[in-house]
């Protein structure tokens, strides 16, 4: 982080602190809904970190208008609260109360991503490497996280993983708070937008605003389908993850959440790295991209080896990584600021649709039409991003040749 100011420091800080909670508490909220005998807990899970985020672009209409450190710094005290009370629930028991503190919990953070993916152009000027920083710093921390799960887990002390995440939220509420910005670009606040709050003429006015944003940029609506198609892929990485465990034949198998939890840090990390090499909006890198996300992907939920899984995981972590930079930078470069906090409250509602549909699939198919259905979403994904480069291209290309 050398060379970044007080305030690019003080976020990247506390959201790396915040990813790493997160990341030990994930599988260990997997272990935990085993335990209810239900393979529906599994996915319940996973549906309460996606489902909330249907909410973002109502939300994020007035994300613009509101002072977003404030909306981050409470996020995070609701969050920690929260997680301290889910640690207290019995293990195996009160399945309507573990699932309905969790959805509270990950409610909360809709409020949160728009907020800080608007203010990070706030924070430097140069929205690719503090993009790539966060990254990097992010996917290290995810890597403790889940480390320091495994640790837990492996003392039978799992359950403990949870308060850590409590702990890590507080912690960046205070990091949050020591942020100090100038103006940021946003609509001024009158007493007609918090009227608006109950006026659904204005809500789907701004709604269809953010929408607009989206279809009316080819490059903006490219970086959208990017994000949709890997949260799909997500869900059924997530779902799996339980399963793959039990293939570790060694020691405790719940273990085996946490380590592939560490290769999705692992994985990022290495992801941000290349991005330099493979470029913004390179062909080679869509290429490579696709062929990676479709081959890692089908290995994971085909075999039946925990070696071969685990590569195969770093490998999809990696690419995963690389279109999350990729579909952000496109958005704030494409985008005008004040808008950016709806098109991300669009995008992450949708995200979370399709995470939550990859893991429900998942529920219902067997490996190899998973595989089927991956290959056609993934060949869709290449197909539109490979004409939206070469539009673009030819729009941009000097003409070298003059008038004939």
């Amino acid at each position: 982080m050398k060379g970044l100011n007080r305030n690019s420091k003080s976020l990247l800080l506390g959201q790396a602190l915040s990813f790493m909670g997160d990341y030990c508490a994930l599988p260990a909220l997997l272990v935990l809904s085993t335990l209810y005998n239900d393979v529906w807990m599994t996915t319940g899970v996973i549906i309460c970190r996606s489902v909330p985020t249907i909410f973002q672009p109502f939300i994020g209409v007035f994300v613009d208008r509101l002072n977003k450190i404030n909306v981050m710094f409470w996020t995070d005290i609701l969050r920690g609260i929260v997680f301290g009370i889910i640690f207290f629930i019995p293990q195996g028991r009160f399945p309507h109360l573990f699932i309905i503190a969790l959805f509270i919990s990950y409610g909360a953070g809709v409020l949160f991503n728009p907020a800080r993916l608007a203010i990070m152009t706030s924070l430097g000027d140069e929205i690719k490497r503090l993009n790539t920083l966060f990254a990097k710093a992010t996917t290290l921390f995810i890597m403790v996280g889940a480390f320091t799960g495994a640790i837990l887990t492996l003392f039978d002390l799992v359950k403990y993983a949870i308060i850590i995440n409590a702990v890590s939220y507080l912690y960046s509420a205070y990091l949050i708070k020591r942020i100090r910005l100038g103006a940021t670009a946003r609509k001024p606040i009158s007493r007609e937008d918090f009227n608006a709050f109950n006026a659904e003429r204005k809500i789907i006015a701004d709604f269809r605003e953010g929408l607009l944003a989206i279809v009316g940029n080819s490059r903006v609506m490219n970086a959208v389908l990017t994000m949709l198609s890997m949260a799909f892929l997500w869900g059924i990485m997530y779902r799996y993850f339980p399963i793959v465990s039990k293939s570790l034949e060694i020691g405790n198998d719940n273990v085996g959440n946490f380590i592939l939890t560490m290769l999705i840090g692992l994985g990022g990390f290495i992801g941000a790295s290349i991005i330099n090499h493979l470029g913004f909006n390179k062909k080679k890198g869509i290429v490579i991209f696709s062929l990676l996300a479709f081959i890692s992907s089908s290995v994971f939920i085909t075999s039946f080896g925990f070696i071969y899984c685990c590569i195969a995981a770093l490998l999809f972590f990696m690419v995963m990584e690389y279109g999350e930079i990729l579909s952000k930078v496109n958005v704030q470069e494409n985008s005008s600021p004040y808008l950016q906090g709806r098109i991300f409250s669009i995008s992450e509602s949708l995200i979370g649709v399709f995470i939550s549909l990859g893991s429900i699939v998942a529920n219902f198919l067997s490996p190899h039409k998973m595989m089927i259905l991956i290959f056609i979403v993934i060949s869709i994904l290449f197909l539109h991003s490979l004409t939206t480069i070469i539009r673009f291209d030819r729009k941009n290309k000097p003409n070298l040749g003059g008038d004939n």
